[in-house]
């Protein structure tokens, strides 16, 4: 697969927000959307655009209450362990893995759905982003680096290929 290393931070009010298929948030406490923003991101998903939010700790309460302004029909869904996502590259049988340890609870995963098409993955108590960083950031061991980094292609693969 032929893809762009480099990254930028774009926001969602701006002309270039729909020219990247997939899109990264992460966080800690408090997230809004203006209407326009949440009008803005539920346009993108539903047009091919990919989201995946890994929760940093403490991002959940606000995360949930701003994706119903996003789509308020629906809820966020566990994603089942048979799911491609979790087997598309690598195989995480078990779901997603537990990089870093806030409160002791079991790694999830989350999404949302626009005709058929998973189009939003939500991490919760898993932080596979804090293996994405310089190892001495969290202290995260090789072993639980390499298993993020894997974890991560398999959501990247399956954004763009699906």
């Amino acid at each position: 697969m032929d893809v762009d290393p480099k990254y930028e931070f774009v926001e969602i009010t701006s002309d270039k927000f729909f020219t990247y298929p997939f899109i990264f948030v992460t966080g800690h406490g408090n997230i809004t959307f203006s209407d326009l923003e949440a009008q803005r991101l539920r346009t993108y998903l539903e047009n091919g655009g990919f989201m995946y939010v890994d929760d940093d700790y403490g991002m959940d309460k606000a995360f949930r209450r701003e994706m119903k302004k996003v789509f308020p029909e629906q809820e966020l869904i566990e994603i089942p362990f048979s799911f491609g996502l979790y087997h598309c590259q690598f195989d995480f049988s078990n779901g997603p893995p537990k990089t870093h340890e806030h409160d002791g609870k079991t790694p999830q995963g989350f999404g949302l759905f626009h005709n058929g098409r998973l189009v939003l993955y939500y991490t919760y108590e898993s932080n596979p982003s804090d293996g994405w960083n310089d190892p001495e950031v969290h202290g995260t061991t090789p072993e639980k680096r390499e298993e993020a980094l894997r974890f991560g292609t398999n959501i990247v693969v399956w954004a763009l290929t699906h």
